[in-house]
């Protein structure tokens, strides 16, 4: 019997390969969510530590010019905190993005197994049919030619 040879298996590994890609793909946009997050936190630290020094500043002498910019400094950390949050935001839209990509190419790549497995079955049914047929043919046919040996050798020569 010939071997088991799934046709497709070309666009099986260009699935494989393309579902590998999306996987790096998806862990890169997790640490980016994660590293946007992280700078998300140390802006929220920034903006706590400004809000905690004006409030030193008022208890102890509030000069005008000093009040002011410590003032600024908090309008510009939460300006940039506004801005790293978009960032976090495009960051998790990008992973949401890269994780239904990673699923899409996971489900085609499952497909093409499936059917690989499927004709691998079929292949092996239809092996093991035409094994026991010859087994069958086999043997069923000699003990009939032995016996017609045996009963009537003359007749035996004739059917051979």
């Amino acid at each position: 019997m010939r071997a088991f040879r799934f046709r497709l298996e070309a666009v099986l590994t260009l699935r494989e390969q393309t579902e590998r890609e999306a996987q790096q793909r998806c862990a890169r946009a997790y640490t980016a969510v994660e590293n946007a997050a992280g700078r998300v936190r140390a802006a929220e630290g920034e903006i706590d530590a400004a809000e905690q020094a004006h409030r030193a500043r008022l208890a102890v002498s509030p000069l005008a010019g000093q009040l002011e910019q410590l003032r600024l400094y908090q309008l510009f950390l939460q300006e940039r905190r506004r801005q790293l949050a978009r960032e976090l935001a495009e960051a998790r839209r990008q992973a949401d993005e890269a994780g239904r990509q990673l699923v899409l190419a996971t489900q085609q790549r499952e497909a093409l197994e499936r059917l690989r497995g499927r004709q691998r079955r079929a292949h092996d049914y239809q092996t093991t049919r035409a094994e026991q047929r010859l087994l069958d043919e086999l043997a069923g046919h000699p003990l009939p030619r032995l016996n017609a040996v045996i009963e009537s050798p003359q007749a035996a020569v004739l059917k051979l």
